[in-house]
């Protein structure tokens, strides 16, 4: 390898992966598990669904699903999943709201091939024509799927009651019909804009080497890029779309299905990811609805039997984010869930949560973080999403020192500030009619 080519940044003593930028801009984060036995790889692409304006909704996803369909080194459909399962692995991607992945885990043995297949998908794609005419039926069989899932859809509904017709409330796959519109050319588009290397970060952990990843990404000849479009007034350079005008607290969404269960989001603005309270309110939905000791468990399920799933739930963007309440429940009993939910945000908003509780929260925290750091998928992931979406990555370390420093009275402020219940947005799915009877429920 020719030590020239790359710029690195020097890994200091206290960081556990090693960085390296080459010179076209494509990011590269390691991190050494000398005991693994796996490889995991992904590649972040910088573009999600929140880039895209409502004439070209799913064109993200359509894209990370038709790059599946056939590239220069497989061409043919199942090719490259044969590659690493041929091996012992396993292959997969996925679209979110401000990221692309491709993801491969592998036998450390088979780490090179990981590393071939996943930039396979992402630098050289054959996005023949008659492939996304194949695959358009197939996404939106995907989109009715969800739809269909009353756990699944109501998420959306949510997201929809809060962030109406921005990007943000807008399904990632986009609608059937705004996949069916796509065209070839938009395709060959979105790719040659965003799949550049100056957007895209290698993240591998496992049992590798640095220096041997990043002379394999410094062999990858990406094709040449394609001009980016002028942002508009609405977008930023980094194509997203602006912060979102949220729907106002009280609001009420109901899709009527003639189910045996109801489904609930109960929930309001939350923190974006450079929020300083990011962390209080993490552990403020630990000690609501995350895990079997939650006071929200504990009241709904084990108290009262009102409902066999309740949990909280949140998503951080750049600039905005979520905080919510998710459960399921037998439709009769709709009022005395949603009074119980809003009891426990009043009661978090009125009275400190005792130490001991705090401290339980803490522990559990960390400790999850700490076993999920074992796995060679998580550690990849983490490097690859710090280093996309954060001004640098976070060491374990350091979120754990963060989720210490949160005391009783952040957790006082933060409930104050965010979670409560007159903040409250609710989306209800299930055999219901009117939006009335919720709304004077939030109304109380």
């Amino acid at each position: 390898m020719a030590s020239g080519l790359a710029v690195k940044l020097p890994a200091t003593a206290s960081l556990p992966y090693q960085r390296s930028v080459l010179p076209n801009g494509l990011r590269v984060v390691t991190q050494t598990m000398s005991a693994a036995r796996s490889v995991s790889v992904g590649l972040f692409v910088g573009v999600g669904s929140r880039h895209e304006d409502s004439s070209r909704a799913g064109l993200s996803h359509l894209l990370e699903h038709l790059v599946f369909k056939g590239t220069v080194g497989h061409p043919d459909p199942g090719g490259l999943s044969e590659a690493i399962e041929g091996c012992g692995g396993s292959v997969n991607a996925a679209t979110d709201r401000e990221l692309t992945v491709y993801t491969a885990r592998v036998p450390a043995e088979a780490a090179d091939r990981a590393l071939e297949v996943v930039g396979d998908l992402v630098l050289w794609p054959l996005l023949r024509h008659a492939d996304l005419v194949a695959e358009k039926p197939v996404i939106v069989d995907e989109i009715r799927m969800y739809a269909d899932s009353p756990g699944d859809h109501v998420f959306n509904l949510f997201d929809q009651l809060l962030f109406g017709d921005h990007a943000l409330g807008r399904e990632i796959a986009g609608t059937p019909r705004s996949v069916r519109r796509a065209t070839h050319a938009a395709v060959l588009e979105h790719w040659g804009r965003w799949y550049r290397p100056e957007h895209l970060v290698l993240s591998v952990a496992g049992r590798i080497d640095h220096e041997i990843v990043l002379g394999t990404a410094e062999a990858w000849s990406p094709p040449a890029s394609v001009p980016a479009p002028a942002a508009t007034s609405e977008r930023g350079s980094d194509g997203l779309e602006g912060p979102p005008l949220v729907g106002p607290p009280g609001a009420v969404r109901i899709d009527h299905r003639q189910l045996a269960q109801g489904n609930l989001c109960l929930g309001m603005p939350g923190v974006s990811r450079d929020d300083p309270d990011r962390w209080a309110l993490d552990l403020l939905g630990t000690v609501l609805g995350d895990g079997m000791s939650s006071r929200l468990f504990l009241e709904l399920r084990e108290r009262r039997s009102l409902a066999y799933d309740v949990s909280t739930f949140g998503a951080t963007y750049a600039d905005c984010g979520t905080f919510g309440i998710h459960a399921g429940f037998d439709p009769d009993k709709a009022a005395q869930v949603v009074a119980a939910v809003l009891a426990e945000l009043e009661r978090v908003v009125q009275e400190p949560i005792p130490a001991a509780e705090l401290d339980r929260a803490r522990a559990y925290t960390a400790g999850r973080l700490l076993l999920r750091m074992e796995d060679t998928g998580a550690v990849s992931a983490w490097l690859g999403t710090g280093e996309s979406l954060l001004p640098r990555i976070l060491t374990v370390e350091e979120v754990i020192e963060q989720i210490e420093a949160v005391t009783e009275e952040d957790l006082l402020r933060v409930a104050r500030r965010f979670v409560r219940p007159e903040l409250a947005r609710l989306a209800v799915l299930g055999p219901f009619r009117s939006r009335l009877p919720f709304e004077r429920m939030l109304a109380r």
